[in-house]
């Protein structure tokens, strides 16, 4: 057999192995679904570190306005949490944060809701259970326990299954969360409980030790329940309308309040106790908007 022949079959031996060997890397190899996308390995962004940001919601209703917003728009701000590497925390590890006990994740944000309507069960809590989210909400103690508001509240038989779940509650006073007149002919109104309010039984405005006496029954109230109802130990206040003094502040401390939750607006540094809170519960407040409005406190 001449050389040109043994070449040749050489060849032919080496495309007809290498085409083998091919065929099996290919059938042992994962078939991938084209239609879902590649996994990429790239880390999640740094949006600010040692710092939370802590959101702000009130009533959740399929008809928006003022304060309240549709289950949808909640559900936007929570993908948009999602998708772009927030950490929601508890507000329990928040607290001990800001006491320089724990480091929190980067991007960590707290969720809160003011005044205990039963939406929250109702809506809110299901969408935060679709992304694995935590919450806290100030409760109104005295609408929880006689129900006697136009919206629902929540009941103390939903709160105690909420916070068997993940959730929790804390004060947003017991009966302080309404204006009052300062005044006889009422020219003059405020919210309650951070200020002297008149008494038409007496005909006169409270005097200072009558005030602070009304404020520090409703804390201890408000307190006493939350402690009955939820085995609470912990303590922390909403304060209605973010206003108040440096008397209801200390009244509050007295009590054991810990952390101060207000309605300015900022990102949370650790050692301070007058917390900021952003104001997320706005019919204003599109998806790309929570988004901007949580880029601008980094």
């Amino acid at each position: 057999m001449n050389m040109k022949i043994i070449s040749a079959l050489f060849v032919i031996a080496i495309v007809i192995t290498w085409s083998v060997h091919q065929y099996q890397l290919e059938a042992a190899a994962p078939v991938r679904d084209t239609n879902q996308p590649v996994q990429t390995t790239s880390n999640q962004p740094i949006h600010y570190k040692n710092k939370v940001i802590v959101l702000m919601y009130h009533h959740i209703d399929v008809k928006e306005s003022g304060a309240t917003i549709s289950p949808s728009r909640f559900n936007d701000h929570m993908k948009v949490l999602k998708d772009n590497g927030y950490k929601v925390i508890s507000v329990e590890q928040f607290v001990d944060f800001m006491q320089n006990k724990i480091k929190v994740p980067n991007n960590a944000v707290v969720i809160t809701f003011d005044d205990g309507y039963e939406s929250f069960d109702q809506y809110a809590v299901p969408i935060l259970k679709k992304y694995n989210f935590t919450a806290t909400h100030f409760i109104i103690g005295s609408s929880s326990d006689q129900q006697n508001v136009h919206t629902k509240h929540l009941t103390w038989d939903t709160m105690r299954k909420l916070k068997a779940e993940g959730f929790s509650f804390y004060s947003h006073t017991y009966n302080q969360h309404n204006y009052a007149s300062f005044d006889q002919v009422g020219h003059k109104m405020g919210p309650m409980l951070s200020n002297p309010i008149y008494l038409p039984e007496k005909g006169r405005v409270e005097t200072n030790a009558e005030y602070k006496a009304r404020i520090e029954e409703d804390t201890q109230l408000i307190e006493k329940r939350l402690k009955e109802e939820l085995g609470n130990t912990l303590q922390l206040i909403a304060f209605p309308y973010g206003v108040y003094n440096p008397t209801v502040k200390q009244i509050e401390k007295n009590a054991g309040v810990t952390l101060f939750f207000t309605t300015n607006p900022g990102i949370n540094k650790q050692g301070a106790d007058e917390i900021f809170r952003l104001n997320a519960g706005t019919p204003t407040l599109t998806g790309s908007k929570f988004l901007n409005m949580l880029e601008k406190y980094q």
